[in-house]
């Protein structure tokens, strides 16, 4: 995304945080009907942050996934929260509880008003495409996809989105934290000069956290198709690697300070030895990219999913005039233009969720899919040149690279694995 449309995105978040709450006393209006495909830990978090957001104004009505267990668990979730929000925030008979292939064509032919969409990242393209074609606006989680053809192919849904006047929140909440807002502001207005260098990091001392820890054992053979869905976060093919899938939030950050593409990406990492290949899937543990912005700034990236080592989620921006540091609790520059935010701002979880329904409550259109896709590709970029051990233009994977991870036919069953990536060995595509 460039600048100008960096611009009117923040122009147009700003414009929605100025809007009146949506008063539902007065009973005016009707509530939003909202179904959820992708019954995950991370869609019933976003089903509760919506509803915390809400104050009433919406109701889940459908939901979606493979499995039809996962739609118990979906239901229990929302009994749960029935405590908190109240049981009319939720009306999910039977007949609108679906399961298999189809059931987000299901869902989508529902009346719905908005889909939150929490699926392992590989199905975004499909999913999202669907819900373009059939009119509904869309809460995505991160990433935005996992591979170069699968962002060239949501480049199309965002053009069609615009067409259709729908709204697209992508997961990635920093961009609704009134802190980071604040910072970057300060940032792109001078406060800390000319950018020098950046670093960011997400380093964590869980190989995953889905699940508490624990794998999906319901088909225990790891090279089945079910064993890798159910346990998406350890398979390349299907999260596009912890890099992409966790660390893109730091990446996001980098991407909206800079407000552009980096130029050329090189990247190291591998997979920690006692990691068990297949059970405990195929991805790396760790990933240390350098990202050139040309004019000699760099930018240094590092990310780390291992057992028992030390969690560390930070990004540093360092200017000819101050240093701006950014976590979750506080963000500041030291400098001559000293600032540091204020602790008591709104939680950002769901404040995107919050930008979403005022969006279309007030048909005001707010799609910022592809500043979650350009914050992707570099995720992407990042995890291909440490797989390689190789340099290259980001332009090239972003324009020209055929890599594709998802299957040619969805259907369970064996589903083989590649190799963990060996630098040196492993070819870019």
């Amino acid at each position: 995304m460039d600048r100008r449309n960096a611009i009117k995105t923040a122009a147009t978040l700003g414009a929605m945080a100025a809007l009146p709450k949506f008063s539902w006393a007065e009973g005016k209006q009707s509530r939003l009907k909202v179904g959820l495909i992708g019954c995950s830990g991370r869609g019933m978090g976003a089903v509760r942050d919506m509803l915390a957001a809400a104050n009433g104004s919406v109701q889940i009505t459908s939901i979606a996934d493979l499995f039809p267990d996962r739609l118990e668990v979906a239901l229990n979730s929302f009994k749960r929260n029935a405590k908190t929000f109240g049981a009319d925030c939720f009306d999910v008979p039977a007949s609108r509880q679906f399961a298999g292939w189809d059931a987000y064509k299901q869902l989508l032919a529902e009346d719905v008003d908005i889909v939150i969409h929490a699926t392992p990242p590989v199905f975004r393209p499909l999913h999202l495409r669907a819900a373009a074609e059939a009119g509904k606006h869309m809460f995505v989680e991160k990433p935005a996809c996992v591979d170069p053809v699968q962002a060239r192919e949501l480049e199309e849904v965002a053009k069609l989105a615009d067409e259709k006047n729908l709204s697209i929140v992508p997961g990635v909440q920093r961009r609704f934290h009134k802190g980071y807002q604040e910072a970057i502001k300060r940032v792109h207005d001078g406060d800390i000069g000319e950018i020098l260098a950046a670093q960011v990091y997400w380093l964590n001392s869980r190989f995953w956290i889905q699940n508490g820890g624990k794998l999906y054992l319901q088909n225990p053979d790891p090279m089945q198709m079910e064993y890798q869905i159910r346990n998406w976060f350890i398979f390349r093919w299907i999260s596009g690697d912890c890099y992409v899938e966790q660390h893109v939030h730091n990446l996001d950050i980098l991407r909206w300070v800079m407000d552009k593409d980096p130029l050329v990406v090189n990247g190291v990492g591998g997979r920690r030895w006692d990691l068990t290949y297949p059970n405990l899937g195929d991805r790396f543990s760790h990933f240390a990219v350098d990202y050139d912005f040309g004019n000699g700034v760099h930018a240094s990236s590092y990310s780390r999913r291992e057992p028992k080592s030390k969690d560390y989620v930070h990004e540093r921006i360092v200017g000819t005039k101050g240093i701006l540091e950014m976590g979750y609790d506080k963000q500041r520059i030291i400098g001559k233009k000293a600032w540091e935010s204020p602790k008591d701002i709104p939680q950002c979880l769901e404040e995107e969720h919050r930008v979403l329904i005022e969006s279309v409550q007030n048909n005001k259109p707010v799609n910022m899919l592809r500043a979650m896709l350009d914050s992707t590709l570099m995720a992407i970029a990042g995890r291909e040149s440490c797989y390689a051990g190789q340099d290259f233009k980001f332009a090239w994977l972003k324009n020209r690279s055929k890599q594709s991870f998802a299957p040619k036919e969805w259907k369970l069953g064996v589903h083989d694995l590649d190799p963990v990536p060996l630098p040196g060995e492993y070819k870019l595509s």
